[in-house]
Parts: structure tokens; sequence; C-alpha cells
């Protein structure tokens, strides 16, 4: 009888213990998602983000079933934030600084476009999956292998990687390189499939060329042909680095081969004629002073602002929310808006609002 009474009071103990569990996993979820969807407090976030580590709370849903988390978005704000940390913009004659009023929402900016290319990122994945286009590791391995040897060292890669995002090689693959390869092959498909003008695009460079070659001046040729903002500075497109230029420009212009003047160089946006003006060497890197001719084929960018406008996108958080008509996330408080956009019309060197 005393066998059978313990053991009902164990029954009873176990019981207890998971219906406790329980309600502490709905107290906690609750509380997560007030602070998280329904508040805008600097502690309230804090909280929420140490929750969201253990919940996956969603930050975006992207046709009912794709899903951005929160832990993701305050994942890639970490790594942004230990970029800036580590990189000395002095040398460049730019600043950064989040520690004043002004800094703490340029903070959110940077929140808010993050997460807007999160929602990005996957409403490409979902484009390409809709076409039969589909990724995974042994696609990003590739390209890390290929990066790797452009680098020299893996453990330099490796080590860069740590020092500038605080990510090892797993991280890099997941939130870029497989977002990019998904973004490059839905712009070769949807270019190839869907959208025409490359002929009229190329004969209008052609022409171009041959202008430059008769004799004209550059100026004179961009003031007839060129397109893009780079025409209203007659070409000018200042110093570059490699990498701020397109990935099909920076083996013409800084390959080892000889640069070729007056040469047509087609990239995924249109057909480039790029003239080299000056370069200097910084900390052993080399920078080019350039100027172009641009003709643009019909946009993979504008086709694909298309599809993001009609997308179903739903963002539960507080301070967003889905833009329909523009195609992108935005604030919902008016004033951060304003803020932001007077911002970015006078940022003055802070690399914040540039990168």
């Amino acid at each position: 009888m005393k066998k059978h009474i313990d053991s009902d009071e164990k029954k009873v103990k176990v019981s207890t213990l998971v219906y406790g569990i329980l309600i502490l996993f709905v107290v906690v979820l609750l509380v997560g998602s007030i602070l998280a969807y329904g508040t805008n407090t600097e502690i309230g976030n804090k909280i929420a983000v140490k929750i969201a580590k253990v919940i996956p709370f969603p930050a975006a849903i992207i046709g009912w079933t794709n899903i951005v988390y929160i832990n993701d978005v305050e994942k890639n704000m970490a790594s942004v934030q230990k970029f800036y940390q580590t990189q000395d913009f002095a040398k460049e004659g730019l600043r950064i600084d989040f520690t004043t009023e002004n800094g703490k929402k340029r903070l959110r900016i940077k929140e808010r476009e993050i997460l807007d290319k999160m929602v990005e990122d996957k409403i490409i994945e979902v484009l390409s999956k809709e076409r039969g286009l589909s990724f995974g590791d042994k696609d990003a391995e590739k390209v890390v292998s290929q990066k790797l040897a452009e680098f020299g060292s893996a453990e330099d890669f490796k080590a860069d990687l740590l020092k500038s995002y605080g990510w090892d090689v797993e991280e890099f693959k997941q939130r870029i390189v497989l977002p990019g390869i998904y973004a490059d092959a839905l712009a070769s498909k949807i270019q190839a499939e869907e959208l025409g003008g490359t002929a009229s695009a190329k004969e209008k460079i052609l022409q171009a060329q041959k202008d430059l070659e008769a004799g004209k001046e550059f100026v004179q040729v961009v003031r007839m042909y060129s397109q893009g903002p780079s025409r209203e500075k007659d070409g000018e497109l200042g110093w570059a680095k490699k990498d701020q230029v397109l990935p099909q420009l920076q083996e013409a212009l800084f390959g080892k081969s000889s640069f070729q003047k007056n040469s047509i160089i087609e990239s995924s946006i249109g057909f480039h004629i790029v003239e080299i003006e000056n370069s200097k060497k910084e900390n052993g890197e080399d920078i080019l002073q350039l100027r172009q001719i641009f003709v643009s084929k019909d946009s993979f960018s504008d086709w694909l602002d298309t599809q993001k406008k009609q997308m179903k996108v739903s963002l539960p958080l507080a301070e967003f929310t889905w833009d329909s008509k523009k195609g992108m996330v935005d604030f919902r408080d008016e004033k951060m808006r304003e803020f932001e956009a007077v911002e970015r019309a006078k940022f003055q060197g802070d690399a914040s609002i540039m990168f």
C-alpha cells in the first residue's frame, strides 16, 4: 500500500514539474513577445534580444512560411558594429560614433538596413527556388575556396573574418556566400530569360567606342551615350579600390593583364568603357581614379524591386514596417524616417551613413 502511495506521489511530483516548466515557458514566451513586438524601449529591446537567443522570434515573415529571425538580425548587427570598431576610418577622412544620441539613431538606421537586406535575401531565395534554382553547402564551399585562393592564406582569411566581423568560415558561408550565389544565379537567369534590351544596349556602347577611337573627347561621348548617376558628373567615378567596383570590372581594371584602353566590359547591369585617369598605392593596395561611359541593360534590380513590391511581407517588430509601395523595410516612426533622410543628405564624412 505504501509503495503504491509513494508511486502516486512521484507521478504527482513529475507531472507538477512538467506543468511548472510549461507554465514558465509560456510566461517567458509571453514576456518575450511583449518586449520584442509591443515595446520600443532600450531595456526592453535588450531583454528581448536575450530571450530571442533561446526562443526563435520572427523579425519578418515572407510569403507566410519563410522567416527571418530576430536572433539572426542581432548577430548581423553585432558583426556590423564589430566591423566599425576594427576599421580605422580616420585614414579615409571619415568618422564613426554610435555613442551620442544621434549616433544611437544612426545605429537604428543600420538595423533597418540589415533587416531590409535579410528580407531581400530571403525573397531572392524564394524567387530562385520557384525557378528551379537551389544551392547548398557544396556550392558555398567552392566560392569560399576561391576566396581563400585570392586571399593567399587560409589562416589569414580566417583571422581577418574573426577580427573584422567575429565570424568563422561557416558563418561567412551562410551570411554572405549563399545569399550571393542565389542573387547571382537568379540575376543571370532573369537577364537571359525574362529581360530584353541587351542587343540595343550593346549597339549603343559599340557606337560610343567607335566615337572614342575616331578621336572624340571622353566627356563628349559620355554626354552623348552614357546613362546612370555618373553621367551627371561627366562620367567621373572618383577613386576606387578593387572591392569597390563590380566583380566583372575587377579583373579588367585590377588584374595582372594589361588594361586595354576603350575596351568594352560587360557586367550584370550593362556595358562599360572605363578610363583609368590616375593610380596610387595605399598600404600596398592599388587605388584607381576612374571615369566611365555606361549603357544599362534592362535592370535585374528594377525587376527585383517589382517582385518585392508584390511579395507578402509581415514585420511584427514594433519599430519597423514593410512599405509595399517601395518594396522595403522602413521605420514606423515618421520622425525616424525624416532623421534618416536628413542624415543621408548631409552625411559629411560619417562612415555609418556611407557603408
